[in-house]
């Protein structure tokens, strides 16, 4: 298999509006079979009263219930079940200050978010303490079987990171194919075993399958909760058979944020530090520039394509609105856990309402405006309008409104 040709397409969002008339039938269901079987008991009865009388029942019966159909139709045709959608775009959002500490305590109106360059309305909440649901994606096979072994208080580093949250998490393993271990269960004991007890696997490693089976189990879980995906692996996908558009289409409707800890499949450590924080140049979305892509879907940004080819764990990681940091061995881990805990809990989530239904790529750029010009935006950098395959539900949420 070809390693590109799991490289095809950015988010997606979705919306459709649907109008439900129940139509009326000539009788309610199931009373021409009654009638029926009363019919034959009536022929059978051979006193001519007794059937006279069973007969004036029987219309009596029918033209009661009949009517009573009648009635509810005429209000159904009257009053039809309209059911309107408004899509509603989550954007995980973090900001820091230019020596990297995170920064609280922002409104909306130190935000401007641009919808394909045009400025839309925004609102924002503080991430807080709200509910967590978690899958770690942990890569056994290839480069990773060398790394199991700094993954010894992998157990007590997650626990620390989720802090008093509460939460429900999941374990995914993967090498050219993903493997689920512990979906969602009630006690995590034999999760948390899991953690630091694996063996290795083949020479594959599937990110891109994972990824996909990570926001499947995602999507089972509450809306209430953030959807979070932990992703410990190498940098670039090796097997995977899911296509980019896949991964990202399942992405932007579960509103999963991706955190990626990557290791280095060198034997020489990382040139840069451990603590490396994703940034993309904007993405142009003219429908004459050259950057797109020559693949079945041309709004397809060639940037994104070539950015997966590169590093698969960064890119996802930068789509999603999380972030990628390296490490080398487990003193690095261990820091890079530090960071994670900080960034889980005091991020932004920014919601708009798109002023435009045009279907397709959509980009998203989040800038700081006001006091703050030296601060920096990490943010997810795009979503997908769909009118066909999504109803009355939030992009990235799953809320219903």
């Amino acid at each position: 298999m070809e390693r590109s040709s799991f490289l095809q397409a950015p988010f997606t969002a979705h919306r459709k509006s649907d109008v439900y008339i129940q139509e009326s039938c000539a009788l309610p269901y199931g009373v021409s079979e009654w009638v029926l079987r009363v019919f034959v008991l009536v022929v059978a009865i051979r006193n001519t009263k007794v059937k006279m009388a069973v007969y004036f029942a029987i219309l009596v019966a029918v033209a009661h219930v009949a009517l009573g159909q009648s009635a509810t139709s005429s209000d159904e045709l009257s009053n039809p079940t309209i059911r309107s959608a408004s899509t509603l775009v989550i954007v995980p959002t973090l900001v820091r200050s230019a020596s990297g500490e995170l920064v609280a305590n922002l409104d909306a109106s130190h935000f401007r978010l641009l919808d394909n360059g045009i400025e839309q309305k925004v609102f924002v909440e503080e991430v807080g303490n709200q509910p967590l649901a978690v899958v770690v994606l942990l890569q056994t096979g290839g480069a990773a079987s060398s790394e199991l072994q700094n993954y010894g208080k992998l157990d007590t580093l997650f626990e620390s990171a989720l802090g008093n949250s509460t939460r429900t998490v999941a374990l995914v393993t993967f090498d050219s194919r993903p493997k689920q271990i512990w979906n969602f269960p009630p006690r995590v004991d034999g999760l948390y075993y899991g953690l630091t007890h694996q063996e290795g696997g083949d020479h594959g490693a599937a990110i891109i399958d994972a990824v996909k089976c990570a926001t499947g189990l995602l999507k089972l879980q509450s809306a209430s909760f953030r959807r979070i995906i932990l992703l410990l692996s190498q940098s670039l996908d090796d097997g995977s058979t899911a296509h980019a558009e896949d991964v990202v289409r399942s992405l932007a409707e579960s509103g999963t944020t991706i955190y990626s800890l990557t290791f280095s499949t060198e034997k020489t450590p990382l040139k840069s530090h451990s603590t490396r924080h994703v940034r993309r140049s904007p993405i142009s979305v003219s429908s004459d520039n050259p950057i797109f892509s020559n693949t079945p879907d041309r709004s397809i940004p060639l940037g994104i394509v070539k950015a997966m080819r590169v590093d698969t764990a960064a890119e996802v990681a930068a789509l999603s609105g999380g972030e990628q940091l390296r490490f080398h061995d487990e003193q690095e881990l261990e820091h890079n856990f530090s960071i994670l805990a900080r960034d889980i809990h005091n991020g932004y989530t920014l919601n708009f309402y798109p002023s435009s239904h045009q279907e397709g790529f959509h980009t998203i750029m989040v800038q700081i405006v006001g006091q703050h010009p030296r601060l920096a935006v990490a943010a997810r950098a795009s979503y997908w309008l769909d009118e066909t395959t999504q109803t009355s539900e939030d992009i990235g949420t799953g809320r219903r409104r």
